[in-house]
């Protein structure tokens, strides 16, 4: 894993976030209140969203793992 990725998640703090998604064309972004870091090898994190929200199907297009509670 890139040292500068590496360094930026071990100072994850907590706060709003703003999530960007790109796949293909298809830009968005949104705020996150929860999001932390489930493992650091490899590198995992976990943060919520609505899905009904427009990123959510962004989100599932690009396949990345995406589980819903």
């Amino acid at each position: 894993m890139d040292d500068s990725i590496a360094a930026l998640f071990q100072r994850l703090t907590q706060g709003v976030y703003v999530v960007g998604l790109a796949h293909g064309q298809a830009r968005n972004a949104f705020t996150a209140a929860w999001v932390m870091q489930v493992s650091f090898d490899p590198l995992l994190l976990a943060l919520s969203i609505n899905p009904q929200h427009s990123s959510y199907a962004l989100l599932k297009q690009v396949g990345r793992s995406v589980s819903t509670c």
